[in-house]
């Protein structure tokens, strides 16, 4: 009996401490933060897991299943990423061979088997193997589009998988997850990373602790970090929506912020990877309405991101001498434009021309090429005479077909017909602009989407463009930039010299790519973290850095807002958001109304089909304004960091003026408003505004936005007016 009533006051207390809990978290906010998640070394479940999630997903079982609702295609061809054709991700009634019509085999000599590369236990003898069509599994010519490549090394010819095998009979197991296996151990052997896992990434591990620290010193208890990932590395990381489980089920916290670091925001990473899986994973679990769920979705395209870059840029660009003409290649990620028809079994309904993918990384790009212009181009005082453009396209020099800006994991043809005039070019496009056609001399590659040197940048994104790998030992070394000498013969064929640096031969091209942000890790984390702050900032919790609101107002996806400051000393202090352009776009877009080439196989030529951007001229060119509705916030920002004054800008004519939610970003430039001292300002047209720097710790200029218009001064309401693509600390100063 006695042990009855202790184990009732112990199931008390328990349940006591987990209410009490349960209190005090649904106050705080939870922050997730996930990323791909990228061992170090190998792991074979990982992997086939990643394939899993990222390219299959789920199918839908009933055309009105709950929790559904961002699920893609039509009932019975349903599911949650519709990346690859139905029929090849799940078993479908009279398409049985979509799904499973040869297998991939390791033989095994020892044996004489050949061994299933998925399922151990599913095995073929010599004998009956040699029934069916076999053939190498290197050089088979699989790929998805071939994005994903199976030949030999590129750099001595040698075959990474020589005991593979593509056998010719199904064994009822699915195709593309067997190609999976292959594509990766391929991958991983080619990297030298075929030993078994000891961890997560570096960069990884470095970004739990500097991302946890700063939410320590920032917000103190207010705040609650986890990181999980896309796919669990089994014994060092968990799925990212097992974490959000979690912390709403047994941790009860109501406020959660979802956050990923890649530099451009895209519905492919955010929605479907990072936000669609945990609101699933919530709503089977019953506890979706009672979880407020927002996002952080890219880290570009703010003051500490741009800085960082440049930076990251200096030690490439001092291998060459003053005066020196060098071009820059930016190399981002690309998704296909406009995808694939969606419609019935072989359809694959991921609704890729619904992404704002491409107007967000271009916007990035322009917002890193004004701080690469202002730092060296000759023109603004520096050293080399930077080329951003290539000859031909149309528009402006700021224009996109006119611009060195490629795309780079898949091949060319995903991204547009190559007649298209407004075609996505690819970084190797590019590179035979400007080598074959223009002849231009020094080339860098400055890659601005990952932020390590993982399988993308070290491999992937090579083979796609014909760029040369490092060797194994150097990356093992942790080298991962590299330089060589190209040039293209009389026949259009591609030579390539290495081991020779930029001591190229007359008649070759000096090429670089550059490395990611490894050696820069501190930096990316400084920007990144401001922009979980501003996530954190969008539930009304501040940061220690005596934050006093004056003005806050709703701001919505549609309808824009302006919010002002009243009363005060920063009387006439506003923030003008602009409504939505084109209300609908890109949410109504469809494969059915995208333009396609009169050559290609499906074309859709009509005067009215939907085409990708050129430029941002106006306001009105883009596609978006406000990213989502949040509440607005204008005030006072009294320290930059905890226990540290905000630095003053020597030449202000006004006072430094917060707005906020820090570092939220918009497409179409949002008009900032601040009160000016007039007994401070002799010229007006000498005015200049200023955003805080969290990096430099100091104000950067703030350069023109694309579509925006340069600052104006009304003095007779003693105010000027500038436009801006993020919201941070502000304030005005003589040029």
């Amino acid at each position: 009996m006695k042990i009855l009533k202790y184990l009732l006051v112990l199931l008390a207390c328990l349940v006591g401490a987990i209410l009490i809990m349960y209190a005090i978290n649904s106050k705080k906010i939870a922050v997730v933060v996930t990323d791909w998640g990228q061992p170090e070394g190998f792991s074979d479940s990982y992997y086939q897991g990643i394939a899993q999630r990222s390219r299959i997903g789920i199918q839908a079982s009933s055309v009105d299943e709950t929790c559904t609702e961002n699920f893609v295609g039509d009932y019975p061809y349903r599911s949650s990423m519709g990346s690859y054709p139905h029929v090849s991700s799940f078993l479908t009634e009279g398409f049985e061979e979509y799904y499973d019509s040869f297998g991939m085999y390791r033989f095994d000599p020892t044996q004489g088997l050949y061994i299933n590369v998925l399922d151990e236990s599913v095995t073929l003898s010599r004998e009956e193997a040699e029934q069916y069509e076999r053939i190498k599994v290197t050089g088979s010519g699989d790929g998805y589009g071939r994005r994903n490549i199976l030949t030999v090394d590129p750099r001595d010819g040698t075959d990474p998988l020589p005991d593979y095998y593509k056998i010719f009979a199904s064994n009822g197991i699915q195709d593309v997850r067997e190609q999976d296996v292959v594509f990766y151990r391929r991958i991983n052997k080619l990297l030298g990373a075929e030993k078994e896992s000891t961890g997560m990434h570096p960069m990884t591990d470095f970004m739990e602790l500097y991302l946890t620290d700063f939410m320590k010193n920032y917000f103190g208890d207010q705040v609650t970090i986890r990181f999980g990932m896309y796919e669990k590395n089994s014994g060092y990381s968990a799925r990212h929506d097992d974490v959000a489980l979690a912390m709403a089920r047994w941790g009860g916290f109501k406020n959660m912020l979802l956050t990923r670091e890649t530099t451009d925001h895209n519905f492919y990473a955010n929605h479907f990877m990072t936000r669609n899986k945990v609101y699933y994973k919530l709503c089977k679990s019953g506890l979706i309405d009672r979880v407020d769920l927002k996002q952080i979705r890219q880290v570009g395209r703010t003051p500490e991101y741009n800085l960082m870059l440049i930076h990251n840029m200096k030690r490439y660009l001092e291998q060459y001498s003053d005066n020196e003409e060098i071009s820059l290649i930016y190399a981002t990620y690309g998704l296909p434009w406009p995808g694939r028809n969606p419609q019935g079994p072989l359809g694959a309904p991921h609704p890729w021309i619904k992404e704002v993918y491409h107007e967000n990384a271009f916007n990035n790009y322009l917002s890193f090429k004004r701080y690469a212009e202002a730092h060296y181009d000759v023109t603004h005082g520096g050293r080399w005479r930077i080329n951003f453009n290539r000859l031909d396209g149309f528009g402006s020099n700021d224009s996109r077909t006119k611009s060195l800006y490629g795309y780079s994991r898949f091949p060319s043809q995903i991204f547009g017909h190559p007649e298209d005039e407004l075609r996505f070019q690819t970084i190797r496009d590019q590179l035979e602009q400007a080598i074959k056609i223009e002849q231009r001399k020094n080339i860098i590659i400055v890659p601005s989407h990952w932020y390590y040197n993982g399988q993308d940048t070290s491999l992937k994104v090579r083979e796609l463009n014909n760029l040369p790998l490092n060797t194994i030992e150097e990356m093992n070394q942790g080298i991962f930039d590299i330089s060589w000498c190209e040039r293209y013969q009389s026949d259009g064929s591609l030579e390539q010299l290495l081991g020779q640096g930029l001591n190229c031969p007359h008649g070759f091209s000096r090429i670089t790519l550059m490395e990611t942000f490894d050696e820069v890790r501190e930096e990316f984390n400084i920007g990144y973290a401001q922009r979980i702050r501003g996530g954190i900032e969008q539930f009304g919790v501040l940061p220690d850095l005596g934050i006093e609101i004056l003005a806050a107002g709703p701001v919505s996806y549609q309808n824009g807002g302006l919010i002002e400051v009243k009363h005060g000393e920063l009387q006439g202090a506003k923030l003008f958001v602009r409504s939505d352009a084109h209300p609908g776009e890109p949410e109504s877009y469809s494969y059915q109304t995208s333009y396609r080439h009169q050559n290609s196989r499906d074309p859709n030529t009509d005067e009215t089909a939907i085409r990708p951007f050129n430029e941002f001229t106006t306001y009105d060119d883009h596609l978006i304004s406000a990213w989502f509705d949040f509440n607005a916030m204008i005030g006072i920002q009294k320290n930059s960091k905890p226990d540290t004054e905000m630095p003053k800008l020597v030449n202000a004519v006004s006072d430094s003026v917060y707005f906020g939610p820090y570092r939220t970003l918009f497409n179409a430039p949002a008009t900032i408003t601040i009160p000016i001292d007039r007994t401070k300002v002799s010229d007006a047209s000498k005015i200049q505004a200023y955003i805080f720097n969290d990096l430099s710790q100091t104000f950067d200029p703030l350069f023109s936005v694309p579509g925006g218009t340069t600052i104006s001064v009304d003095i007779n309401e003693n105010t000027a007016s500038f436009d801006t693509q993020v919201l941070g600390v502000f304030v005005l100063g003589i040029k």
